[in-house]
């Protein structure tokens, strides 16, 4: 079905059947849904609030949000039927009160495994999770969204504010992740790390998650589905229940172990939020070294860095001599902590920072560096304008003030060698930047998401929605954090959006980055895996091969004129020819197996010879160089 146009005649008798079924549980609740005008080989789009010129066909749910008042269609069969047979496939919401769409319904807490992870997996996080709320009498049911993932939905009858159910629900996973430090994190993208994540960022007005019995965009038409735990315990039989539910079989499914949204017992409605929000919940303590996955990548990233391929005893060993790492650590954790990231980071359509060599050793994802090691100067400490600047970003990027957290980005691109214009309001873009160099320049259009959570939100469509009409030639979305990269990635494909952090912005402060080596972090996708590339780059790049080639010209140059003693007319002559044999016979002296490329040997020579350098001269009848004495 790949590539094929979809069968709109299916999700039609789909939707007949599961429309009343939606309308029954979340009747008039506000809703968003997603099209595929191009099919399961082009993107997917998200749909909502409607547009102000846009009439209304049906019931519409106006609801305040911090960029001012938005209008949704109210969810209900005919409506569905209705969006279906112009394009709709999926369906979100925030799944609010239908009398208010900015308070609390059913709070829900998503749970997504590593895509490669064993059904099994999947299974012990949602137990995990069940098991803290079972602890507190707190009723939940379990919604499988038909991919890798599934989410706990825990329904509320006094109405909370989403800004009170949000930190409770965090501290409810974070009491799993104390319980289950192997298995569950609330890290959002952790280098490494437990399989299971938990996210709460969906629980918020305009942000949203898959319906139950939506379909999803995907071949074969698999569900989002509820199910009791018990039942959900007794349909396994040794295979994923995500994928099994799907359009053509849903109504079979439903008539065989019918709508647990109606079979759940009467206390399941009846839970009110104020009964929980003053219970005292542990948050978990910082985790100790050897207990944390992320601290021991971050460890063998630092030690990679010199461009060579190490062994995960050799990796342990650095570290510990470093202090990156203390004694408890094992080889064995080493090793498995790198691997599970690099599935977790292929997994979630991200660039890990590290690969495993075919000798099960570990180097930095990059073109292998064979040049020897140059001594580097220590980075500079930045100056107290950058560095207020920096702080200012963080501060802003999680206050409540969205127009001060853009003209902070706005400030930090000018740093960076743009001219940025900071506009805000509705029906503008937060901001743009022109990069200022000359005929090389190029516009990029600013989309700013300010709060305390990571950005999870399929909408990213806003921060591509002007660059047109800008003539701008790239989108970028900057917040303090992303999660929920499984979604999210395949978003910013879609719309061509880069995604960039407050981190992101400020090692490109520290660094001193310019605008045209920034140029290809804008690609769509994270400007973090293309920021690595501009590291690597200056430390084992271009610039560091052009220094070794001028310095070994310049050291073997001086022992070749003073080795030989004949008439100056017949001196050997240091051609590029030449420089290339001498250079390479270095390189193999100091045990490197490199080899200089005529671009790079003569870029050297032209370094050299410019007279801010002047350690050579060219021999204007033929273009060889001298090496200079020097005092």
């Amino acid at each position: 079905m790949l590539g094929r146009s979809l069968d709109t005649d299916l999700l039609l008798r789909h939707y007949a059947v599961a429309g009343p079924i939606l309308e029954r549980a979340f009747g008039k609740i506000p809703f968003v849904w997603s099209t595929l005008p191009a099919g399961f080989d082009g993107p997917t789009i998200f749909h909502g609030p409607l547009s102000v010129h846009t009439k209304p066909k049906g019931p519409i749910v106006d609801v305040p949000t911090a960029s001012g008042l938005h209008r949704y269609p109210a969810l209900s069969s005919e409506r569905i039927e209705g969006l279906v047979r112009h394009g709709a496939v999926e369906l979100y919401s925030w799944s609010p009160e239908p009398s208010d769409p900015t308070r609390v319904r059913f709070a829900r807490i998503l749970i997504e495994a590593l895509p490669n992870a064993d059904f099994r997996t999947l299974e012990a996080g949602l137990s995990a999770v069940e098991d803290v709320l079972s602890d507190g009498k707190i009723e939940s049911l379990r919604v499988y969204d038909g991919g890798t993932g599934a989410a706990l939905w825990i329904p509320f009858c006094d109405g909370p504010s989403y800004e009170e159910v949000r930190p409770w629900l965090h501290a409810q996973c974070a009491q799993a992740a104390t319980r289950h430090p192997d298995l569950v994190t609330l890290q959002p993208n952790s280098h490494g790390g437990p399989p299971i994540h938990l996210h709460v960022q969906t629980n918020a007005v305009a942000r949203f998650s898959v319906l139950p019995y939506s379909v999803r965009a995907a071949p074969d038409y698999p569900l989002a589905f509820a199910i009791a735990k018990e039942n959900a315990t007794n349909q396994h039989n040794g295979r994923p229940l995500n994928g099994r539910v799907c359009a053509a079989n849903f109504a079979e499914w439903m008539e065989r172990l019918g709508d647990p949204f109606v079979t759940q017992p009467a206390r399941f409605y009846e839970q009110r939020f104020a009964e929980f929000r003053h219970e005292s919940v542990a948050w978990p303590e910082p985790m100790p070294a050897q207990k944390s996955h992320g601290p021991i990548v971050n460890a063998a990233i630092t030690v990679l860095q010199d461009g060579l391929s190490h062994s995960a005893d050799e990796i342990l060993t650095i570290a510990m001599k470093r202090g990156l790492l203390d004694a408890k650590t094992t080889v064995k954790y080493v090793y498995t902590s790198l691997i599970e990231y690099i599935a977790r980071a292929n997994g979630n359509g991200r660039k890990p920072a590290v690969v495993q060599n075919a000798d099960r050793s570990f180097r930095i994802n990059e073109p292998p560096d064979e040049w020897p090691a140059v001594s580097e100067e220590q980075p500079k400490e930045c100056g107290p304008e950058i560095a207020a600047l920096i702080e200012r970003l963080h501060r802003t990027a999680s206050g409540a003030d969205a127009n001060a957290f853009e003209e902070a980005v706005c400030d930090a691109f000018d740093k960076l060698g743009f001219a940025a214009t900071h506009s805000g309001g509705q029906k503008a873009p937060d901001g743009y930047a022109d990069a200022l160099l000359g005929p090389l320049g190029y516009r990029v259009m600013i989309e700013c998401k300010s709060g305390d959570e990571g950005t999870n939100d399929p909408s990213v469509f806003e921060a591509a929605k002007y660059k047109d009409a800008f003539g701008a030639q790239f989108s970028a979305l900057v917040g303090r954090a992303f999660s929920g990269e499984i979604e999210l990635v395949k978003e910013l494909h879609n719309h061509g959006v880069s995604a960039w952090t407050v981190d992101d912005l400020e090692t490109l402060l520290r660094i001193g980055a310019n605008a045209f080596e920034m140029r290809p972090l804008f690609a769509p996708g994270f400007a973090a895996d293309a920021l690595d590339d501009v590291l690597w780059e200056r430390h084992h790049g271009r610039a560091k091969r052009v220094r070794l080639i001028a310095d070994a010209i310049v050291r073997t140059g001086r022992i070749t004129q003073a080795g030989y003693s004949g008439a100056s007319s017949e001196a050997p002559r240091i051609t590029e020819d030449v420089a290339m044999v001498l250079v390479d016979q270095d390189l193999a002296a100091n045990g490197s197996s490199a080899t200089c490329t005529r671009a790079d040997v003569r870029a050297a020579i032209e370094y050299l010879a410019n007279p801010l350098v002047a350690l050579v001269e060219r021999d204007p009848t033929d273009g060889s160089v001298v090496v200079l004495a020097t005092s």
